[in-house]
């Protein structure tokens, strides 16, 4: 994974040394399936924000990092409560596959993190060996598509949906493991109101 960060890294750079320039910026919900960790799952919906930083000129092609925050997931146990906090990072690489003057489909692939802050509180009730606060972190790769709907000439609605596999990780025969794991893997389907910085007097067209 270290490996696989660097060189995208590397690959970041170069882009960003052509024509890149942001272009438009997005918020909405997120929705992604439920991870256990530490006796508690993480919660639903969340908030995300992103921008699309255009790499060519024909603007087709961009660079798209977001960021998630996902509502605390709170679980009772006899004696304590668990509350979980998930975020989501991605950096995404998209490209404008297919569109008419109103609608534009565009495939994405990337890198996501993932990290779940998990606490616990006691319910005044005295336990012997008292639950820990933990974390988790991992890295993978992100595959997904997205929908762009053109509402105005400043604004756009889109829909998107991504599959992140994060927390690669080989796994251990001795506790019943694949060759492969991805504990921290989320399906994510995701809404956005998107806000361009300049006006388009046309629908998604080459410009």
């Amino acid at each position: 994974m270290k490996k696989l960060l660097f060189v995208s890294l590397i690959i970041l750079q170069h882009l960003l040394s052509l024509q890149a320039q942001p272009e438009r910026i997005g918020a909405g919900l997120t929705f992604a399936n439920k991870i256990t960790f530490n006796e508690g799952n993480s919660g639903n919906p969340g908030m995300i924000i992103k921008t699309w930083i255009s790499l060519d000129k024909q603007k087709d092609f961009y660079l798209v990092p977001s960021i998630s925050g996902y509502r605390p997931q709170e679980f009772n146990h006899i004696k304590y409560r668990t509350t979980n906090y998930m975020f989501h990072g991605d950096l995404d690489l998209q490209y404008r596959l297919y569109y008419d003057r109103t609608v534009a489909f565009a495939p994405l692939a990337g890198i996501n993190f993932t990290h779940i802050i998990s606490k616990n509180k006691l319910l005044d009730i005295p336990i012997p060996d008292p639950p820990a606060d933990s974390t988790i972190s991992g890295i993978g790769p992100t595959l997904g598509a997205s929908l762009e709907m053109r509402m105005n000439s400043f604004w756009d609605f889109i829909v998107s949906g991504r599959y992140s596999f994060a927390g690669i990780r080989l796994g251990d025969k001795e506790f019943g493991e694949g060759l492969i794991e991805a504990p921290l893997s989320a399906l994510v389907i995701q809404v956005q109101a998107v806000y361009y910085f300049k006006s388009r007097r046309r629908g998604y067209s080459r410009r």
